[in-house]
């Protein structure tokens, strides 16, 4: 117990070190630490236009790290109450999955139920009949939809059929890394492909945007007694390519790097250290000198 206290200890010393109320670098999405990029703002501003529209599909990719889930929760938040929400986290499911668990989400039907496609469907059919005279919509959203099996996306298409002369009785919101796009694109998914009105893919943080990023997140979690060594962010940048959790990863790592001198100056020393103290694959290649050493080391060892 005396070990764990002074563990808790440290842990506050290294906060109350660096002027800090609570750990700036968390991996956890939290709205309240939204940097607001200019090309998260586009983003969300385009999503908000397209619900209220009722477009019937949307998309959202992206590399892994970048802040998709965080931005969902965002753009969420601020959505008019006469959209019925379900959100779906298990899209490894069959067509029929898909839809049963819809209907559970729903009410529909009891989880223990074991009801045929047909009358699922005739059920959801009337529930958004019903919601639909109550001037409401039902918003599907799906994280991590790269993982959806190819014939469950086109089951998505084929309940983008529930509509009105007027509009979508059902909006799709889907998420998901680069592997999304690649079955988007596929033959099997040409006439969904069509269907998708808004496709926006999120990007790193540039260089500038990236010393933003880490000065945003220190001011927002206390009153920071820190300074950056000279070139500090260009190699922090270098080291993440502007990827958010790859940023919050190291830098969280480098604080623990000066606080063990104690430095309230962050120094590239430090930065370094942390990134070393991580295997290679969570990082991009560390830098451009050892790209190019890389390929000329290859290169000898083909001509040898």
């Amino acid at each position: 117990m005396d070990f764990l206290d002074k563990k808790e200890e440290k842990f506050f010393d290294y906060l109350e070190f660096f002027g800090l109320k609570e750990p700036p670098f968390s991996l956890t999405p939290d709205p309240n630490y939204f940097f607001p990029a200019s090309t998260h703002i586009k983003v969300i501003e385009v999503f908000k236009y397209g619900f209220l529209k009722k477009e019937g599909f949307m998309i959202l990719t992206g590399e892994p790290g970048l802040g998709k889930t965080l931005l969902i929760k965002l753009i969420l938040k601020n959505l008019p109450e006469n959209f019925e929400k379900i959100f779906l986290l298990t899209p490894t499911l069959s067509p029929y999955e898909l839809i049963l668990s819809i209907s559970q989400k729903l009410n529909l039907i009891s989880e223990k139920e074991s009801i045929s496609k047909e009358i699922l469907l005739n059920l959801l059919q009337k529930y958004l009949e019903n919601l639909e005279k109550e001037g409401k919509t039902l918003l599907i959203i799906i994280d991590e939809a790269q993982n959806l099996p190819l014939e469950t996306l086109e089951e998505l298409r084929l309940l983008s059929n529930f509509e009105t002369e007027k509009n979508k009785l059902i909006q799709f919101f889907l998420a998901g890394q680069p592997l999304l796009t690649e079955k988007l694109k596929s033959y099997q998914l040409y006439q969904l492909a069509q269907r998708i009105t808004i496709w926006e893919n999120l990007a790193p943080f540039n260089k500038n945007e990236t010393g933003e990023y880490v000065r945003f997140r220190l001011a927002k979690a206390g009153h920071p007694i820190i300074t950056f060594e000279r070139n500090f962010e260009k190699l922090l940048y270098e080291f993440t390519k502007g990827i958010p959790r790859l940023i919050n990863k190291l830098m969280d790592r480098t604080l623990l790097v000066a606080f063990a001198e104690r430095s309230q100056k962050i120094k590239k020393k430090h930065l370094k250290i942390a990134r070393n103290s991580f295997p290679d694959e969570v990082f991009p290649v560390k830098s451009k000198k050892k790209f190019w050493r890389l390929i000329k080391g290859l290169r000898w060892i083909a001509s040898g």
